[in-house]
């Protein structure tokens, strides 16, 4: 599965139910991680998932395990889906030389094709409608020996998604001041914005 461009907000290209994740199959070798997120569906259905990434093979080596709310090897959760750090290529040692010049129908040997390249190993596009990461839904990445060396929490709460679907976008903020400081309030909303996509629901009418 290709990686897209786009920005945050863009419709992961993932199809729902894909288990294992890896953009350049039999390019190079991988170790299998684990990652557990939260995605929130069309009509603002909250959902576990649960996905194996394959990452270049060695990656788990140059990141420490980490408690929760730290991002060890993630760089950061949009909508889309994760991205790992590209720079932990490098420390690697990652011959991205050999990638390009196997794929030159997807990357030219330029310094673009190399970014490219360097990308689809490192983002990923995960299953879900509007992927989240917060205190209270902690996207979480486990490497082979099961250790936690990646999580994320500074995207979007459960309201934030709830207030894009519902405002069809014209509300795009994390809220996750709001769940912090002001729970009860944060509920209050999330109870309100699951009975407005309620009633939006083509059913409803």
């Amino acid at each position: 599965m290709r990686r897209r461009a786009g920005n945050a907000v863009r419709i992961s290209s993932a199809k729902e139910g894909t288990r294992i994740l890896n953009n350049l199959p039999g390019l190079y070798p991988t170790e299998d991680w684990h990652a557990v997120y939260w995605a929130v569906d069309r009509h603002g259905g909250l959902r576990q998932h649960e996905v194996t990434i394959q990452l270049p093979a060695g990656l788990a080596d140059l990141c420490a395990p980490i408690p929760v709310g730290y991002n060890g090897c993630v760089q950061m959760v949009r909508r889309w889906g994760v991205a790992i750090y590209p720079s932990l290529l490098e420390e690697l040692g990652f011959d991205l030389e050999t990638v390009v010049r196997s794929a030159p129908d997807r990357y030219a040997n330029t310094p673009e094709g190399y970014l490219r390249a360097a990308l689809d190993i490192t983002h990923f596009d995960l299953p879900g409608f509007f992927i989240i990461a917060s205190d209270e839904h902690p996207l979480l990445m486990y490497a082979p020996d099961g250790s936690l060396k990646g999580s994320y929490v500074r995207w979007r709460t459960y309201l934030g998604a709830l207030a894009f679907l519902a405002t069809d976008g014209k509300v795009n903020s994390g809220f996750l001041r709001l769940a912090q400081e002001a729970h009860d309030t944060y509920q209050q909303a999330v109870a309100y914005l699951q009975e407005a996509l309620a009633r939006q629901r083509p059913e409803a009418n």
